[in-house]
């Protein structure tokens, strides 16, 4: 097999199913958009979630930061695309873009990985991600924000029952719903006031439909920190929101 196009681009209009009440595109809508661009490259280049499984291999994201320098208006048209960086020996990296001619509105960087279904062992890069060139730089060399994992003695400013419309095709609750249920917490006039430009995001356990999860919340020297325990209390995300 040869070398795979390292990149895609797909024109995209913000349409008014994902706007806020401020008619801007919303931070769940964007990461939506992040997903489904992500999953059309990699389903031209012969890695989507199917064609793993056929190998009895499925994706994992373990961390994903979003850096928003102004949300798109309603209607308002603009280039998405994503590309991929050389994988390392256990995970690779995946970048996104929202651009309008040479203005940059938002990127995000995710790092993903695969497990093997038979054992849950991490699967090698090497056995199935292709070539490519790899010529396209990272939007930032930026670590990913450090995150302690304790949010046991955090307020707790919510909890949700996960229900059907959570969950997807792997029978977990969907990672961009780990953030409306993080969002949904906060009142529209809170949102505002904050202004997210900056959210680090790590996933750490599965959660399923019919858990309770609590949502907790704790200041940081920039912004905030957010956990959500699982019901039986296993930190499953966590967010460095600024």
């Amino acid at each position: 097999m040869g070398k795979v196009k390292c990149s895609e681009s797909i024109d995209f209009r913000a349409m008014s199913s994902m706007s806020d009440d401020n008619t801007l595109m919303s931070i769940p809508a964007m990461l939506d958009a992040v997903q489904d661009i992500s999953g059309i490259h990699a389903y031209n280049i012969g890695i989507s979630g199917p064609d793993l499984e056929e190998k009895g291999i499925f994706w994992i994201v373990s961390r994903l930061k979003l850096r928003i320098l102004r949300r798109p208006d309603e209607n308002e048209e603009l280039t998405l695309s994503t590309w991929i960086q050389r994988p390392d020996r256990a995970s690779t990296e995946r970048d996104c873009s929202f651009t309008k001619g040479d203005e940059v509105l938002a990127y995000s960087r995710c790092i993903w990985a695969a497990l093997r279904r038979d054992n849950g062992r991490i699967a090698q890069m090497s056995t199935f991600y292709p070539d490519s060139t790899f010529d396209i730089p990272r939007p930032d060399e930026e670590p990913f924000a450090r995150i302690g994992k304790d949010f046991s003695d955090a307020e707790e400013i919510g909890r949700y029952t996960i229900r059907s419309v959570d969950i997807d095709r792997g029978g977990h609750m969907n990672n961009v719903n780990y953030v409306r249920t993080m969002l949904g917490c906060f009142s529209c006039e809170e949102l505002r006031s904050m202004d997210i430009k900056s959210l680090d995001m790590q996933f750490l356990h599965q959660c399923y439909e019919g858990e309770t999860i609590s949502i907790r919340k704790r200041e940081a020297a920039e912004g905030f920190e957010i956990g959500i325990l699982s019901g039986e209390g296993v930190l499953a995300f966590a967010a460095a929101v600024k």
